[in-house]
């Protein structure tokens, strides 16, 4: 059995890792990684890295698995019932965990980012709105214009985008208003357009 020790230091050396992989991912492609450059800039024997992961492509893998099931984890914490008030407590969440994971961040949107990650998380984001926008926004019938949804969930990821980029120097809270307010707009126009 794993002692706390062990276990605290097998995170440690995973986040070195994740971070390393991630400042790498700023300066050139995935397939251009070796494992010996990630655990010299590490600082960490090769054959550590071994020990937690096949290869760089699996670590990477893992990554943004265990980032996907954050995010839906964050939106099954939000049902369309509790937010009836506004998707700010949803927006708010999803941008803290983004201020949280800024490493993960940079690998979802930076230079050598993969655009299938962007894919599966608009996906994600599609898969919440045709489930909660009935409920939140009942004038509105989605079925009948995919357009909105799309341009919504298009003006959210840019926006999320923007923020990264520019080093996330506006709180989670500001974000989440500025979200909310771009998606209310948005709607509203759809709804009276």
């Amino acid at each position: 059995m794993n002692s706390p020790a062990d276990d605290r230091r097998v995170r440690k050396t995973k986040k070195a890792l994740r971070q390393g992989l991630v400042s790498l991912l700023e300066k050139k492609n995935l397939k251009d990684v070796t494992v010996r450059e990630l655990t010299d800039a590490v600082d960490l024997h090769r054959g550590t890295f071994y020990v937690h992961y096949r290869d760089i492509y699996e670590l990477y893998d893992r990554m943004w698995q265990e980032a996907i099931e954050e995010i839906r984890e964050i939106f099954r914490q939000y049902p369309p019932e509790e937010l009836s008030g506004g998707p700010t407590p949803l927006f708010r969440a999803i941008m803290e965990y983004a201020w949280e994971n800024r490493d993960l961040c940079q690998m979802f949107f930076g230079p050598n980012a993969d655009q299938a990650l962007v894919r599966e998380l608009t996906r994600i984001l599609a898969e919440k709105c045709a489930q909660d926008w009935p409920v939140l926004y009942p004038r509105r019938t989605f079925g009948e214009n995919e357009y909105l949804p799309a341009y919504v969930i298009g003006g959210c990821m840019g926006i999320l985008r923007r923020w990264v980029d520019t080093g996330m120097q506006e709180s989670p809270k500001e974000m989440a208003m500025l979200l909310e307010g771009v998606t209310n707009a948005a709607v509203t126009a759809g709804i009276t357009g």
